[in-house]
């Protein structure tokens, strides 16, 4: 697959078949991508990375790409972002977000058993643990 603009995309074209060779073109426009998530409020932003990555999507013969598919990406795409978004607090109100975090996580355990918010909570608790280290340093 191939992604640019249509003067790249020609030249690509050219070079990697010739100008004699028969192909056949699927054209996917920033237009096209909006319009297939048009109901998850898609920004361009979004529309064009999309876009790029199914430019850059080389198994699109086994799987279709069609509008289920660029909607998946689009949650890909922001599942990803949300990732590594990091935000800013102040340290007062994040120790109190700790302190009640880990008063629930007590409250588990008196509730249920020794260890089962470890069990039942086990992300939640290493992340917590990850922010008290970083607010010691």
């Amino acid at each position: 697959m191939m992604h640019g603009s249509v003067i790249d995309i020609c030249k690509n074209l050219a070079d990697d078949y010739g100008n004699e060779q028969s192909v056949a073109v699927l054209v996917w426009t920033k237009a096209d991508v909006m319009n297939c998530g048009e109901c998850m409020d898609m920004t361009g932003d979004e529309a064009d990375r999309v876009l790029s990555a199914i430019g850059d999507e080389g198994y699109h013969f086994e799987y279709v790409i069609g509008q289920d598919r660029v909607r998946e990406m689009l949650n890909n795409l922001r599942d990803e972002e949300e990732l590594s978004r990091e935000v800013s607090v102040p340290v007062v109100a994040l120790t109190q977000i700790l302190r009640v975090a880990g008063d629930f996580m007590r409250l588990e355990d008196a509730q249920n058993g020794e260890g089962s918010a470890t069990r039942f909570f086990p992300q939640e608790l290493e992340a917590i643990r990850k922010v008290m280290d970083a607010l010691k340093s």
